[in-house]
């Protein structure tokens, strides 16, 4: 049997698994509560399963294999270390949210400071947010899709557009039967992936022999050539600054430790315990999961240190499991990359409808609005979504890893302080988490807009510490003169 015989049947048996899958969560669904937090009924089980599938998109699975092929370690410092140290943040945040009867975390907002501008500042953030990021969901879908299928990219998006709408259709609880299937995939497709490595070059002792030697350019695009040792230095030889690997690093982790699809996960579990042992063993999972994909990224560029037929490091991991070690089981593989990028965008695509039929319109516009009319919204919106990322994706970014966290600092600089000091912190009052909220966006805006036009984003700082700083500065000060004010 050919490859592309091979390839074809893995896809149709796991299209036909997931809309299996998918189909149960539109039964469940009755109201509201059912269709956002899976009526805050999900045990540990479903919940580390939806919360893995939530966390491990494209961005990981395609963004940082290829960056680790191109830079090697000194990526592990800008986006793992941040993303673990945003769960050790969930953890605290799980233990004070849980208290609050909330659909979505700008509801939080309006309970905590009594304001409705607010939770609909925080729907709108996720709107924009939600739209740009599922970009790199349906990107790495395409990507892998082209090359699995042999099809256009342009068709091979519309693929993954058909897959999420449905089994976001049916609501979290959808959601989170599909992302038991894709956890399941994702996690043995990457272990099988560096298993086949590992054995190509001999080891993991082996591996990191080899690429202290590399000495070359990864693809033709790629604005570097990697000198040796440069795989392996912390900072890439100089390629990678200390302070843009903190700062990306900064952007990722709070935006993570922010992020409303972490957050409502919490809110979804069954209790306060389920949350927090829900990210404790995620966690865990993840980390094996990390490794694979360490061995994979660094071991495929020992396996061929330069790809001449790619044009972005997003598309190394694909090209590698087609081309440099094909076997059985690559059309499994690529399988677990397509199941990545679909479990974290269905779970954006939920929230950012909740963002605007809940936090918006029933907020703001139609607070009597029937919870039936709401779903049908929720579903209309969905549907409008959607197909706006798919439209902005035929023309997509260039690197998943540098982009998301971009769109990552956006939550770091409006939600952290408006969401952890008004759990942590009884002086917290409206006028300050305003202050924070758009002082940090307006922060983020003016030093991206420097980044882009004088051309220094690669090296000096991402755009998050300077917003984070000045959220901050405003939380606090403002929240000491107003709480001062009212008591």
């Amino acid at each position: 049997m050919n490859k592309s015989m091979v390839y074809l049947i893995y896809f149709a048996f796991y299209t036909f698994v997931l809309l299996w899958f998918g189909k149960g969560g539109f039964k469940r669904t009755k109201d509201l509560r059912d269709f956002y937090v899976a009526g805050n009924s999900l045990g540990l089980i479903a919940s580390i399963f939806t919360f893995t599938a939530t966390w491990f998109s494209a961005a990981s699975m395609q963004g940082l294999t290829g960056m680790l092929y191109a830079y090697g370690y000194s990526v592990i410092l800008y986006s793992v270390v941040g993303w673990f140290l945003g769960a050790v943040a969930l953890i605290f945040m799980a233990v004070k949210l849980k208290d609050y009867d909330i659909l979505t975390i700008p509801e939080y907002f309006r309970i905590r400071y009594n304001s409705k501008i607010l939770q609909a500042l925080g729907g709108l953030i996720i709107i924009i947010c939600y739209i740009l990021y599922i970009i790199i969901q349906i990107r790495g879908f395409g990507i892998v899709m082209s090359e699995l299928l042999d099809i256009n990219y342009t068709l091979s998006i519309f693929l993954v557009y058909l897959f999420v709408i449905y089994t976001t259709f049916g609501g979290l609880f959808s959601i989170a039967k599909t992302d038991g299937l894709n956890s399941i995939l994702f996690f043995i497709g990457t272990i099988v992936a560096a298993s086949i490595i590992l054995k190509e070059v001999g080891g993991f002792v082996a591996i990191n022999q080899k690429a202290a030697l590399i000495s070359s350019r990864p693809f033709p695009d790629f604005p570097y050539i990697i000198k040796e040792g440069g795989l392996l230095d912390p900072f890439c030889n100089g390629l990678q600054r200390p302070i843009m690997i903190f700062t990306v690093c900064l952007a990722w982790g709070l935006g993570l430790a922010t992020n409303p699809q972490y957050a409502i996960r919490v809110s979804s579990a069954k209790d306060k315990r389920t949350a927090v042992r829900m990210i404790s063993f995620s966690v865990l999972i993840l980390a094996v999961i990390y490794i694979g994909i360490l061995i994979i990224g660094i071991g495929a560029r020992v396996l061929e240190p330069s790809v001449k037929s790619v044009q972005s490091v997003d598309e190394i991991f694909p090209y590698i499991i087609d081309n440099v070690i094909y076997s059985p089981l690559s059309g499994f593989i690529l399988i677990s990359i397509t199941a990545a990028a679909i479990s974290s965008a269905n779970s954006q695509l939920l929230i950012l409808a909740s963002g605007f039929s809940y936090d918006i319109y029933k907020n703001l516009f139609n607070p009597d609005i029937s919870q039936e009319k709401l779903l049908n919204i929720n579903r209309l919106f969905i549907f409008l979504a959607g197909t706006i990322s798919l439209i902005l994706s035929i023309n997509p970014p260039k690197s998943l890893l540098i982009y998301g966290s971009y769109v990552w600092a956006i939550f770091s600089v409006t939600f952290l302080l408006p969401l952890y000091g008004g759990l942590y912190w009884k002086k917290a009052t409206k006028k300050a988490a305003f202050a924070s909220f758009i002082g940090g966006l307006i922060t983020i805006i003016i030093f991206s807009l420097i980044n882009i036009l004088f051309k220094i984003s690669d090296s000096f700082i991402h755009p998050v510490l300077p917003a984070v700083v000045v959220a901050g500065i405003l939380f606090f000060v403002v929240g000491k003169i107003t709480y001062n004010e009212t008591n």
